[in-house]
């Protein structure tokens, strides 16, 4: 009976068990396939930046090299990483593989050295075939590993993370390596690549030379000219980073072109100037771009555009002029010649034409030398602009200033005056002290009559202090008067 039930048993739980292993089966194959999987070798792309040549240079212009360089560094910020093409990803999985079976070959060949010496180390026969039995099997093992170096398929990062090297990142740039060292170079600093260039004078203007060497290559991948002077440093260096950074990441660079009516407009990109009316087409480093558009009578215009690698973006602006109005200037006092900010317009009464709703500045001087100004907005004030009377010119132009300085020289003397009465009082009650505790004993005159003196001084300190809190009292008083009717009056219509 206990045979049967046994027997029922395993007829039941049999089903159950090859369904358990046809559902896990793939679960622990998986496992096994995701703990086969290795990581991507060289996840980085490391360059590094050497020191521009500016030897043939004159002393004084060497520091542009350093300023270059500098700014290079910086406008790569924005390079993310590299997109390797099929050549380069094949020289990095062969250079793994043979550095993989390099140290695997070398590990087997240490390995069986070791086992030929067993011979010569004078051991027993026993402890000899121990010992030969345990380093048969190390070599045995260390085989199998050869083999599967042999077998293995590496697996290289297509999308390595950019990076420059630890010396550009402290801010610190080698000198390029001399013709013919350039790989070794490249081995050194543990970089896939390095740009170096040299500048150079030719007839008042400075030409850059540029280059990049890459350790799959073997050889310069990228190279450029630039002829610029010292002003145009900025656009040169916007072109180089556009260009470098196309080397760099391996897709191609933006390129952008803007049109603006009217054609006087000035169109600045990245903040520095690209042109008037019309850039043309101009390469830019793949990301996001500010431009703007201005012109003389017209509202300015902006934009902000993210540039896309390998496609041309054209951008166009119509500046919408600015609505401006007309009104007459009139000086109630006779002859007048008027200037709008600084520029003279002619003898009142004149007529000016502005732009609608701006701040306007009108300036008037008589023949006698007197002048009179107003602050208004254009539109507001109507038709007409009277300017109000003109200051005669014996008055002080800047009575605002006048009473500013007379107040802060009168708070200046005020903390004078103060400390001086203190310690005067203080040295002559000193005085005054020492001769009444002598004069029972030993009266000396002479202690005597420097204590009245002191005194005397002491009293014409402190006299002066209130004379000083007065006139500064006066002083800031007269100052906040001042300063009330010195505000501008904005000119009325009629008034």
């Amino acid at each position: 009976m206990p045979g049967k039930i046994a027997k029922n048993s395993i007829t039941i739980l049999a089903p159950l068990f090859a369904l358990f292993l046809t559902v896990s089966a793939p679960v622990f194959g998986k496992g096994k396939a995701e703990e086969a999987e290795m990581d991507p070798l060289n996840p980085r792309w490391v360059l590094c930046i050497s020191a521009l040549d500016v030897s043939s240079l004159p002393p004084a212009q060497r520091v542009v090299g350093d300023i270059m360089v500098r700014r290079l560094v910086k406008s790569l910020t924005g390079v993310d990483h590299r997109v390797r093409v099929s050549e380069e990803e094949m020289y990095y999985k062969n250079l793994a593989f043979f550095l993989s079976l390099e140290e695997a070959g070398k590990k087997l060949a240490a390995k069986r050295t070791e086992r030929d010496l067993l011979l010569y180390k004078g051991y027993p026969s026993r402890k000899y075939q121990t010992e030969l039995k345990t380093a048969n099997e190390a070599v045995k093992k260390l085989e199998e590993e050869y083999h599967k170096a042999e077998e293995a398929v590496m697996k290289i990062s297509a999308e390595p993370a950019f990076q420059l090297t630890e010396e550009n990142t402290g801010g610190t740039f080698p000198a390029p390596p001399a013709a013919g060292g350039e790989y070794r170079y490249c081995v050194n600093k543990k970089a896939d690549a390095f740009v170096s260039g040299e500048i150079s004078e030719f007839h008042g203007r400075l030409v850059l030379t540029i280059r990049m060497y890459t350790l799959y290559t073997r050889s310069f991948e990228y190279e450029d000219s630039f002829m610029f002077s010292t002003d145009d440093m900025n656009l040169v260096q916007e072109e180089l980073a556009g260009h470098l950074t196309a080397a760099i990441s391996g897709s191609s660079p933006s390129a952008l072109s803007i049109t603006a009516d009217p054609d006087s407009a000035v169109i600045l990109v990245k903040e520095n100037f690209a042109g008037q009316g019309d850039t043309g087409i101009r390469e830019y480093s793949p990301g996001p771009v500010d431009v703007v558009v201005s012109a003389e009578g017209h509202e300015t215009a902006s934009a902000s555009v993210d540039l896309a690698a390998g496609e041309l973006t054209e951008l166009r602006f119509n500046l919408r002029p600015i609505p401006e109005t007309s009104f007459a200037i009139n000086f109630p006092d006779g002859r007048t010649s008027v200037y709008q900010d600084s520029l003279y317009i002619g003898e009142a009464p004149v007529t000016i034409t502005a732009p609608l709703n701006q701040f306007q500045y009108i300036h008037g001087e008589t023949p006698a030398g007197a002048s009179t100004a107003a602050i208004f907005r254009a539109g507001q004030t109507g038709n007409i602009v009277n300017l109000p009377a003109a200051v005669p010119k014996g008055k002080d132009p800047r009575p605002l200033g006048t009473a500013r300085r007379g107040f802060y020289i009168s708070w200046a003397v005020f903390w004078i005056t103060l400390p001086t009465a203190f310690i005067l009082t203080g040295v002559a009650n000193t005085y005054k002290y020492a001769y009444e505790y002598t004069k029972n004993v030993n009266p000396d005159p002479d202690v005597k009559r420097t204590a009245e003196i002191l005194n005397n001084v002491s009293i014409g300190a402190w006299v002066g202090f209130g004379l000083s809190a007065g006139y500064s009292l006066f002083r800031i008083l007269w100052y906040n008067h001042t300063a009330s009717k010195s505000v501008p009056k904005m000119a009325k219509n009629g008034k």
